[in-house]
């Protein structure tokens, strides 16, 4: 699970998952019981965020087969009408964004209390096939799932169980912090030390660079904020990071350091050139093509431009196919309402 309704996104005040296992039967689990039940609570009120969860399958088939007999109005009408070969391969086309079908507005087992009754809290889950979910974690085909999971969140079911995947995450963490280093590196200012807050403000844009909704306020401008200082958060980003910190430490790329006021800090020679190829070397290779670790690289500035770019260049058209989607994965009028 990930998202504000897993973890608050509020602004720390100046005085806001990992994929769940495999298949049709554990979502079960998550999901309401099948729809002739009379006696649920009231829906969820506006203010309550949905609780955002992917499901990782083998066989996306099978899943929507099992989903639409079982929970046919979590589907859009067309969906319904089309089937579950439709659904899959919506799901899977590169034509239609990134691997990734969403059902949103989900009324869940979840209750959460409010003034006069209890009330069913909202979910969006996700399904993604096994080995979509692993290309995207170590290629960054998308860069849309291995950006959620580049934040914290919440395991429900089985990461540990499936080591492909949590190898994959792994290396999809490293990565994450090798380029937000060299992103870090771009500004004017020639700091080799950097607060953890702003190391982690650059992870979680990441996934963010180029995607259209920040360009027409589709999403908050304070979204990047909000996911590293709201209450507890840089704390669960240190926990994530804390091993890929230490690989690079042990590298001597890097370290770690306390200042006098006990604030941790990172320092870092990004003007060596030594360090930037290293770095470079940890990222996918379509983020490395035609750059032979030197070609737009000669300098701190002109390897954040070339990385930027790269970047800007995955995630604009994902987002933008997958928000597209999402107009035939949810109907227009949970696509409006969401």
């Amino acid at each position: 699970g990930y998202g504000s309704g897993v973890f608050v996104q509020q602004p720390v005040r100046a005085e806001s998952a990992g994929p769940k296992g495999g298949s049709a039967a554990a979502a079960d689990q998550a999901l309401p019981p099948p729809e002739d039940n009379a006696s649920e609570p009231a829906p969820a009120p506006d203010d309550q965020p949905m609780i955002d969860l992917i499901l990782t399958v083998s066989d996306s088939n099978a899943f929507h087969e099992h989903m639409l007999a079982r929970y046919p109005s979590h589907y859009s009408a067309l969906a319904r009408l089309c089937g579950p070969r439709f659904c899959a391969n919506l799901q899977r086309s590169e034509r239609y964004g990134a691997g990734v079908y969403f059902n949103p507005l989900v009324d869940s087992p979840v209750t959460a209390k409010t003034e006069n009754h209890r009330c069913r809290r909202k979910i969006k889950y996700g399904i993604v096939q096994t080995e979509d979910l692993v290309d995207d974690l170590t290629n960054w085909r998308w860069l849309y799932l291995a950006g959620r999971m580049q934040k914290p969140t919440v395991n429900v079911d089985g990461l540990e169980e499936c080591a492909h995947i949590a190898d994959a995450q792994r290396q999809n963490l490293d990565m994450a912090l090798a380029a937000s280093l060299l992103l870090l590196g771009g500004g004017s200012s020639r700091a080799q030390t950097y607060d953890l807050t702003s190391l982690f403000e650059q992870i979680a844009g990441l996934s963010y660079a180029g995607d259209p909704r920040m360009d027409v306020g589709g999403e908050d401008p304070d979204k990047v904020s909000k996911l590293v200082r709201s209450n507890g958060q840089e704390e669960r980003f240190y926990d994530l990071y804390k091993q890929s910190m230490a690989n690079l430490q042990q590298m001597g790329l890097m370290e770690v350091v306390r200042h006098a006021d006990n604030v941790r800090a990172i320092e870092i020679d990004l003007d060596d050139d030594a360090t930037r190829r290293h770095l470079w070397k940890y990222l996918p290779k379509r983020v490395n093509q035609g750059t032979c670790y030197g070609v737009g690289i000669e300098t701190r500035h002109s390897s954040h431009q070339h990385l930027y770019k790269h970047l800007e260049n995955i995630v604009r058209p994902a987002a933008r196919r997958q928000s597209l989607k999402g107009i035939l994965t949810a109907g227009i009028a949970k696509s409006v309402q969401y």
